[in-house]
């Protein structure tokens, strides 16, 4: 059979579309240097079954600042009853802990492809006090030691509510290098006694730079006194650094340098913080409440009482009956939502940002099944270089 001149060049261009559109991931050109945006919601579910081992207890909305939360990714984790749960960037994993007392594991689960959100394989830091946590924060000291050359040492930090005096705020120094531990004193850099105060959420306010972070804790009761608010702690790098690691820090070398007092206000939740929109949000009762200016609030060595919400987020057209989670896209041009999770009626609601009140979201509140959303947290960035 004989082919013309054009039905030759009509074959090759065919073979070659046909081999690029076959064409593998690990094929394509590299990825370094790409510009994107990212905007990913993760849920965790308090769900866990110990005979059902395929339950599915963590999930990836990306992304979440589209027309819908559907695109999603389930990730079955070994956490037993989904708590808190955060992504850091420079980590490259999630890191998610359990609510119940005997869960004593955090789980550490690198990203396999930070590119695509695609989660790798879970391991564990296990340590006897990682019961009740009921926050978590990542927090990197860098030290310049020359013009070619930094030491860089992350840590993980989670805060536990085991009651008044028994309280912990635990360091863990290069988290990702300590998966499979199975305890002991070594996993733990320190144990610092919280003293009187019941945490109820764990997060890290901006400094003067960037190894001076405070530390915030929110907390729903004082001793034997339901009195809800924030202990603001200003000496986080000369506990973790200057001192001497592996040591038990009794209350009385962690005091806070204030502590804010929320009026008429109990059942504090988890917190959003979001510097670059100069917001804090907590989620108490029905409500979602929301302080301008966190940097002011949270500063000077008086503490403040009677402090009142700038605005609040609830109602009937909400739809918000248990509020817990709660996520600020804190993108500077992009962040135009807030995110909660809903305890009673198992969704995750979007709201516009800067709405107050009695709003309605802006899209229908998202239900997954039969599962229930508990801890939220949003990775969103604006320019990254991958």
């Amino acid at each position: 059979m004989k082919f013309s001149f054009q039905s030759c060049i009509i074959i090759v261009f065919i073979s070659i579309i046909g081999f690029v559109s076959c064409k593998k991931l690990d094929d394509e050109p590299t990825n370094e240097g790409r510009i994107t945006q990212i905007s990913r919601l993760y849920i965790s579910f308090l769900d866990y079954d110990p005979n059902n081992s395929s339950l599915k207890n963590m999930m990836i909305v990306d992304p979440a600042d589209t027309n819908n939360l559907d695109n999603i990714y389930q990730y079955l984790s070994p956490a037993k009853g989904g708590g808190p749960i955060l992504f850091d960037a420079n980590a490259k994993a999630v890191f998610q802990a359990s609510i119940t007392p005997q869960d004593t594991f955090i789980q550490v689960i690198p990203f396999a492809n930070d590119i695509y959100g695609i989660p790798g394989t879970s391991g564990a830091i296990g340590y006897r006090g990682f019961t009740n946590v009921r926050g978590l924060a990542y927090y990197t000291f860098s030290q310049q030691n020359s013009a070619t050359s930094a030491t860089t040492i992350p840590f993980l930090l989670a805060v536990t509510n085991r009651g008044a005096g028994s309280s912990m705020l635990y360091a863990v120094s290069t988290p990702t290098g300590k998966v499979g531990s199975k305890g002991g004193a070594p996993i733990i850099d320190k144990q610092i006694n919280l003293g009187t105060i019941v945490p109820t959420s764990l997060t890290l306010l901006n400094g003067s730079n960037n190894n001076d972070k405070l530390v915030l804790i929110g907390f729903d009761r004082e001793g034997t006194t339901n009195k809800s608010g924030f202990a603001v702690y200003a000496n986080l790098q000369q506990q973790l650094i200057n001192q001497a690691r592996d040591t038990i820090v009794d209350s009385d070398k962690f005091k806070p340098m204030m502590k804010v007092y929320i009026k008429g206000r109990t059942q504090l939740g988890p917190v959003s913080y979001a510097p670059n929109k100069g917001l804090l949000a907590v989620t108490s009762g029905k409500e979602v409440l929301f302080f301008k200016d966190p940097k002011a609030l949270f500063s000077g060595t008086t503490d403040k009482t009677d402090v009142e919400p700038d605005y609040v987020v609830g109602g009937a057209n909400t739809g918000l009956e248990k509020p817990w989670g709660v996520a600020i896209d804190d993108r500077a041009n992009e962040g135009k939502f807030f995110y909660v999770s809903d305890l009673t009626n198992r969704t995750i609601s979007r709201f516009p940002l800067l709405n107050e009140g009695d709003i309605k979201p802006d899209i229908t509140a998202k239900t997954y099944g039969t599962l229930n959303p508990n801890y939220i947290f949003l990775d969103g960035r604006s320019t990254t270089n991958f």
